[in-house]
């Protein structure tokens, strides 16, 4: 097999010889030197040396050293590195310059990238967290989402598959809206609408800006409720040389929880106990439960230790009028379950161009190809139970195997998960592209131009087949399906912006734009089982039975039409003033509501630039800010307004049945946005020479004209229609702060960010509530109700086990109560246990999310480490109901119930499990703190010195985990999961688990 790498390396080495080649046409001066921190003389590693006026140029090595070869001794160095001011010096007949470059004056001069455009930090009005690049990238990791886990204050980002490839739900500043959208929008490089997901290597993420508040969202309208990601990519610079960057990690993965169920001869002695307990004959004997041994450790046959690799290798550079940036990544992920896996080829290429001094443009383009192999993981429970449904389930007496070599079958209705594994089939090829080409023109110095076309595709070709040697797929005696999922979207924008100048002591700058932006989705499923053979697998859907098959297919479009404008104001740079105003046209919405306004302004002052504050104060910078502004939720899915037609009833005509077509919904022309009202007040505060910053805010979100689906009079022939009601809330305080605590040789730098919310429903129209949920034969488990947080746990409070029958004739009345039986309290006062007792057992919402990191560098290593924390939330762990209640008798359960309540253990919490009922399954004992704290990331390197020469650059090596510890006391695989996805309804129930990494990577630059 052609190594893939090959290529990669020979292009590196053809570029490092042509670099030596050029460097040697011609006799040159060799100037070295040395570049430090004026504070503190530590080495500036990584700052750019270059001849000024030309292309040539070096970085400095890990010691701060370099070497550059200069034409003429009339020539002038540049030196230069972010945060820091730039210095020029003569060349003369210097042989070694050494450089002390001074800290920028503040880091409120810092660039923050805004919607459709930057700003000075010092400038900024509204809420803005920001991320660099190499804080994102400190260890090797699949998607956007999962590098922004806990850096940002007030942003939740939870895993809905722990997979390799899985996905993620992201919240910011808490859930807006019941049944529309939640997620946010992001903007790549001014793409708006364009999730990366798994496609973009994060190495090539410059910044990531998370804008929060209506000042920063508005811009975005009907699109930025629930806020918006800009991820900004890497670009070349000006006048600076070639330089390749190559990355590699490798790593081990291991599960970082099993959980402790009971081996063989505890599952046989508990089932002996408990049949004994019913008064019923043992089901196995002394002889059995001796010769059993430990049994099948079911978690252990589909867990695994498994690899990961990530490649990754950039060029970057740039002359004055044409600068470059272009990257290859390679990633190979396999799962802790069996078969499963995650591969990704990517490329990106960066590249900006000036025709003349008022004209450029330039190209930003992604693309990704995809493979990912997935365990069978779902929901379902007896033979629909997947991998991990099962594996947890299966008595630790039955074989793996059969004595024919054949996957067991178990008597349990349960799919051997080992047989799951390895047989069934689920691929999915993800081919992704998507990016911009501008046009910017300046007509003069004040007024500019930019016109923006962008291009999304997204394709993916699913392959799935059931073979029979699994029951499930002796079921159907085979299954293939073959699906197709296209989504493709086009953008055109026009942007202004008007910069007039007005003197020092003011500065205006005024944008205006428009854009039209249109989204197209095709799918296509093709389905056939009763196979005569299964050898094709789904490579011949024909070989099924055609009376079997089934064979959809879809198309759907909208589209959005945009005007937008914003003013920035600064007098005497004390005085911000932001005003921001969008207009927004949707397909998706009524007739009599195509339109939405969404105005937005903001306030600063900058208290610290005023005459009476006190100089020589231990505060460097203060601002205080205020915002408040409208935006919009359009994600509510195609046709919602509309009359839509689908297959109607067969009817019968002369004998012959003839297929019809009927209405499937109730229009509604009135229906409109959601939109979400924000006001947010902050400070912003640097102390001790800008030894530490940091800013504190308070927030509340109100949305109204929730879309719920209400009943309607059955005269219309349906029993609901989409409308506009209901509101809810989210308030909370954030608070950030960055110190270098010990700055010098030794260093170490202090970053915590943390959040509180509060999440309510304020109204729900005329419905007093509404209750949600589904899963394993549970219905109705989650509560809408004003007062209370969206979707919080609803169920019966469980108070005990029953001691006696004294104890039953004293409590209230309740179904299935038996001596050593489930207890529950009598919420009502009515006497009975009934569904009228369910009460809120908890919040999905954590009242408190945490990020700390902490980076220490001393001589030429570094460590870091990461924390991220929730606490003050619930998580149902509906998986202990298949310890506690078993669908079917006999089937494995967790170790706990080992201390069942008997007469002689009657001090235990946990039920006898002698009369098994499903009535009050959903209860106080499924519903789990599931606070934690957890390592996320760590990582130590260092950097080999006297790296300064024409060649490498820069070389350092780096040990790195990723989940290593996690500190909680919930008693499922992970408590951040959601295995409905983004869905408001969160619950944990057979989930794959989360893996631990531990890796060993090499970053050389040439």
């Amino acid at each position: 097999m052609m190594n893939p790498f090959k290529p990669i390396f020979r292009c590196l080495l053809l570029l490092v010889l042509v670099a030596g080649l050029q460097q040697h046409t011609m006799a040159q001066i060799n100037v070295t030197g040395q570049i430090r921190d004026s504070e503190d003389s530590s080495p500036v590693v990584g700052a750019t040396v270059l001849v000024k006026g030309t292309g040539t140029g070096t970085i400095t090595d890990v010691d701060g050293n370099f070497s550059i070869e200069v034409p003429s001794p009339d020539d002038v160095l540049v030196f230069s590195y972010v945060g820091y001011e730039s210095q020029e010096i003569p060349v003369d007949n210097q042989r070694v310059i050494n450089v002390s470059l001074a800290v920028s004056a503040s880091q409120l001069d810092e660039i923050v990238v805004v919607g459709y455009g930057t700003v000075r930090k010092s400038d900024l009005t509204g809420s803005v967290g920001s991320v660099n690049g190499d804080e994102l990238n400190s260890v090797s990791q699949t998607s956007v989402d999962q590098t922004l886990q806990g850096r940002v204050a007030g942003v939740r980002i939870t895993q809905t598959n722990a997979e390799p490839g899985g996905g993620f739900s992201v919240r910011i500043r808490g859930t807006n809206s019941i049944t529309a959208g939640n997620e946010p929008l992001y903007v790549v490089d001014g793409l708006p609408g364009t999730n990366p997901l798994n496609s973009l290597n994060p190495s090539d993420i410059e910044s990531v800006e998370v804008l929060k508040d209506a000042s920063a969202t508005a811009i975005y309208g009907a699109r930025g409720s629930n806020g918006v990601i800009i991820i900004t990519t890497k670009q070349g610079k000006k006048e600076a040389p070639l330089t390749v960057n190559y990355n590699v990690s490798v790593g081990l993965q291991e599960p970082s929880r099993m959980l402790d169920m009971m081996n063989a001869q505890e599952y046989m002695s508990f089932y002996n106990d408990v049949y004994a307990d019913r008064g019923q004959a043992a089901p196995f004997s002394a002889e059995d439960i001796r010769r059993i041994g430990n049994g099948t450790n079911w978690q252990d046959e589909v867990l695994r230790s498994a690899g990961v690799q990530d490649h990754r290798i950039s060029f970057s550079g740039g002359s004055k009028e044409t600068q470059y940036y272009l990257s290859l990544g390679y990633f190979n992920q396999a799962g802790i379950i069996l078969n499963s896996g995650f591969q990704r080829f990517s490329g990106r290429i960066n590249l900006v161009h000036a025709i003349s001094e008022k004209f450029k443009v330039g190209i930003n383009f992604n693309n990704s190809i995809e493979h990912k192999t997935s365990a069978r993981i779902t929901n379902g429970v007896n033979v629909e139970a997947g991998v991990v449904g099962a594996a947890l389930q299966m008595p630790p007496t039955d074989p793996v195997y059969d004595d024919n070599g054949n996957f067991g079958i178990s008597l349990q209705d349960l799919s051997n998960p080992v047989g799951q594994a390895e047989t069934i089939d689920e691929f999915d090829n993800i081919s992704r592209m998507f990016g911009n080409a501008y046009i910017d023109y300046k007509f003069f110095d004040a007024l500019s131009a930019k016109l923006n076309f962008g291009f999304s595709r997204r394709n993916i070709e699913g392959d799935y087949f059931f073979d029979t040697q699994t029951l499930i797929g002796q079921l159907q005696e085979g299954q293939a399906n073959k699906t197709f999922n296209g989504n493709t979207d086009y953008l055109i924008e026009f942007t202004s912006q008007y910069d007039p100048e007005l003197g020092d002591d003011h500065r205006l700058s005024l944008l205006g734009g428009f854009g039209y932006q249109q989204f197209v989705s095709t799918g296509f499923s093709a389905t056939s089982r009763n196979f005569s053979s299964t050898a094709f697998g789904s490579n011949n859907l024909g070989a099924g039975e055609a009376a079997q098959n089934l064979v959809t297919s879809s198309k759907q479009e909208n589209t959005i039409v945009s005007g937008f404008a914003r003013l920035n104001y600064n007098m005497y740079d004390k005085y911000l003033l932001t005003g921001t105003f969008r207009a927004d046209g949707s397909s998706r919405f009524g007739e009599n509501n195509k339109f939405a306004y969404f105005p937005s302004g903001a306030l600063a002052w900058r208290i610290s630039n005023e005459s009476f504050f006190p100089e020589g104060n231990f505060i460097d910078d203060l601002k205080l800010r205020a915002s408040i502004g409208i935006s919009g939720n359009q994600e509510i899915g195609n046709g919602q307004s509309q009359i839509l037609l689908g297959r109607g009833p067969v009817a019968v005509l002369d004998g012959m049945e003839f297929e019809s077509i009927a209405p499937i919904q109730l229009a509604n022309p009135d229906l409109k946005w959601e939109t979400t009202q924000s006001f947010n007040v902050g400070v912003d505060m640097t102390v001790l020479d800008g030894r530490i910053s940091g800013s504190v805010e308070y927030f509340i979100n109100k949305t109204r004209d929730l879309l719920l689906a209400l009943p309607v009079p059955t005269t219309t022939g349906f029993g609901t229609s989409l409308q506009n009601v209901g509101d809810t809330e989210n308030r909370g305080f954030e608070f950030n702060v960055t110190s270098r605590n010990l700055i010098g040789a030794f260093s170490w730098t202090t970053s915590l960010n943390f959040a509180t919310l509060q999440n309510e429903v304020i109204s729900l129209g005329e419905l007093p509530r509404i209750l949600q949920g589904g899963v394993r034969f549970l219905n109705d488990f989650t509560l809408l109700e004003p007062g209370v947080p969206m979707n919080s746990y609803f169920g019966y409070e469980y108070v005990g086990v029953f001691q006696s029958e004294s104890d039953i004739e004293n409590s209230p009345t309740q179904a299935n109560s038996y001596v050593g039986g489930r207890k529950f309290r009598d919420v009502n006062g009515d006497g009975a246990i009934t569904p009228d007792d369910r009460t809120v057992l908890g919040n999905p919402f954590p009242n408190l999310t945490l990020g700390l990191n902490n980076v220490f560098k001393f001589n030429n290593f570094q460590l870091e480490f990461f924390f991220e924390g929730r606490f003050g939330y619930e998580l149902a762990n509906v998986t202990t109901i298949d310890s506690e209640n078993p669908i079917d008798d006999l089937r494995n359960r967790q170790r706990y119930v080992l201390d069942r309540w008997t007469p002689t253990n009657n001090s235990s919490n946990v039920p006898s499990f002698i009369q098994p009922s499903r009535s009050f399954d959903f209860n106080s004992r499924v519903v789990e703190d599931a606070s934690f704290l957890r390592l996320r990331n760590f990582r130590l390197a260092y950097s080999f010195p006297g790296m300064g020469g024409r060649s490498i650059s820069g070389l350092t090596i780096y040990l790195a985990g990723q989940n290593l510890i996690t500190i909680t006391d919930y008693r499922g695989y992970n408590p951040d999961i959601n295995v409905f996805g983004s869905s408001n309804t969160v619950i944990d129930y057979t989930a794959y688990p989360l893996a631990r990494t531990y890796s060993f990577g090499i970053d050389v630059k040439f």
